[in-house]
């Protein structure tokens, strides 16, 4: 099974990348929204994890374009717990995790998501 992380904080996307890469995943990743969903029109991938900071339009916008190209394929948005977002930022979503819980809830929420291969 393979995973795209899109994110534009590079430290974070090293650090989700490897953990998810730790539990058996396959993964991409890309630095940028736009990067992000040009890969996942050229790539196969399996679900995609967004972490695009902000006031969560770019994240929106991002899902949306994801959904439209291939609505079966799974999309985790990571918010920042506190922060206001735009209105339906997280509505595309197939699940939404606030970042401080991320390292207990993303891998188990791929799991939910992912039937095992």
């Amino acid at each position: 099974m393979t995973v795209l992380c899109i994110g534009n904080d590079p430290v974070n996307l090293n650090l989700r990348c490897s953990l998810l890469k730790e539990h058996g995943w396959n993964v991409l990743s890309s630095g940028s929204g736009h990067e992000g969903v040009i890969r996942f029109g050229q790539e196969v991938v399996d679900a995609v994890v967004v972490d695009l900071n902000g006031s969560g339009d770019e994240s929106a916008l991002i899902t949306g374009e994801l959904k439209r190209l291939r609505p079966e394929v799974p999309v985790i948005i990571l918010v920042t717990a506190g922060k206001n977002l735009a209105n339906g930022a997280t509505q595309q979503a197939n699940v939404v995790i606030p970042k401080s819980q991320e390292a207990s809830m993303l891998v188990d929420a791929l799991r939910t998501l992912l039937p095992a291969s």
